[in-house]
């Protein structure tokens, strides 16, 4: 899956394996039924939905399930509901949400790491192996970081799931059609762009995203596939950008939410490519152009202090303010290409749905190392020159002061 063209040396993950202790629980235990006879085997329906909901961080033992989700989310005719939560100090669940907003528990996990790769395709399997479907939607909860990875899990101490981990947990799990982040500032080239073979649909927010955001859209995604059950992923994905922009749930001003169409994502980041070849090779008269193009983007995450934990700023209205040329004319092509579906609050006119990584100087988070060396293994930095291009604006903006 990885190209490495650059043959670099790459660091391997670290993989926590976890032991599942599966239990029944107990018939006495409140709101909550144990009926392992809705486990379904014989004919697929045309959807399984799941929720990876990590609530193992410091949440306050929030409970999506009673208090956003549960209401949204029953079984049909036309698609299962399976659940994986994990709360702090509580033992993980897998859950069936049946057609009448009950609960039932298919297994007590015990304590599971969400931050473990593992952990994630154990869930996939199990949907798809216990309830069988057409097609796959996947939706993952917690906080996000974009390049950086989503899903933390405190009680074991794990900082979250990787960009590499989550591809290897789709991977080794086959793959879902759709996947929509419930997280931050996970519509990044660097994320789309590590799980472009796992998902054909990505869906995520470009900046920060509030909690309020996803009221009423999971119900209303359930209704698009009681309407019409056989639309295509692409179709799919577009209408649940629209719908997160039709709620409009607080705030309403600095919504983002975008679609991209996961095999757009190649080459597109192969264009971009060109175009940072091209900056490198004429550095001295592109940096100029670099350095205009940087000044009049984005910032992405720009509340408190988050921006300066992951500089991100907006992939397109950084190629839009550079010079015309064949080779951004390319790149700006294969952007609209990928991206199927966007949406933007009134205070974030200047975002298109994907971010991408571009630190202007050294930072003491110790960033640009990080994103290169720290383990995170990412494809694109590794199969591309940005990384260097990153090198050559760093070094050049510090020499000159800028």
């Amino acid at each position: 899956m990885k190209k490495n063209s650059k043959n670099r040396v790459k660091k391997a993950s670290f993989v926590i394996f976890i032991t599942v202790c599966i239990m029944i629980l107990p018939s006495q235990a409140a709101n909550l039924k144990n009926d392992m006879s809705c486990i379904k085997t014989s004919e697929n329906k045309a959807w399984t939905v799941l929720y990876y909901l990590d609530c193992d961080y410091d949440s306050g033992n929030f409970d999506p399930l009673e208090q956003i989700f549960i209401d949204e989310i029953a079984s049909t005719d036309q698609f299962d509901t399976v659940v994986i939560q994990d709360k702090e100090e509580e033992p993980a669940f897998l859950y069936y949400i049946n057609e009448t907003n009950e609960i039932i528990v298919l297994e007590e996990l015990g304590e599971v790491n969400m931050g473990d790769p593992q952990t994630l395709s154990d869930f996939i399997n199990y949907g798809k192996e216990n309830y069988p479907a057409d097609r796959y939607l996947l939706w993952m909860y917690d906080h996000g970081g974009g390049w950086k990875g989503a899903c933390m899990d405190t009680t074991n101490n794990d900082p979250g799931l990787t960009m590499d981990e989550l591809q290897q947990g789709l991977t080794n799990s086959g793959g879902v059609d759709v996947i929509c982040f419930f997280a931050c500032l996970m519509s990044s080239l660097e994320a789309v762009y590590e799980l472009r073979d796992c998902v054909d649909i990505y869906i995520g927010s470009e900046d920060l995203s509030w909690g309020s955001w996803f009221d009423g859209v999971c119900g209303d995604t359930n209704q698009v596939l009681i309407d019409d059950s056989s639309i295509t992923n692409t179709d799919l994905g577009i209408e649940i950008v629209n719908i997160f922009e039709s709620q409009h749930n607080f705030p309403t001003d600095i919504l983002t939410a975008s679609a991209i169409k996961a095999d757009k994502v190649e080459p597109l980041v192969d264009a971009l490519n060109e175009v940072v070849k091209y900056c490198m090779t004429h550095w001295i008269r592109s940096y100029g152009d670099v350095k205009f193009a940087h000044d009049k983007t984005f910032l992405l995450a720009d509340y408190q202090s988050w921006a300066e934990v992951f500089e991100v700023y907006d992939l397109k209205g950084f190629l839009q303010s550079f010079p015309e040329s064949f080779e951004m004319t390319t790149v700006l092509n294969a952007f609209d290409e990928a991206v199927i579906a966007e949406v933007h609050g009134i205070n974030r006119e200047d975002t298109h749905g994907l971010s991408i990584f571009f630190p202007a100087h050294i930072s003491p988070y110790e960033l640009v190392q990080e994103y290169k060396d720290a383990g995170l293994d990412l494809d694109l930095p590794n199969d591309t020159w940005w990384n260097e291009f990153l090198f050559f604006f760093i070094v050049t903006n510090t020499i000159l002061r800028r």
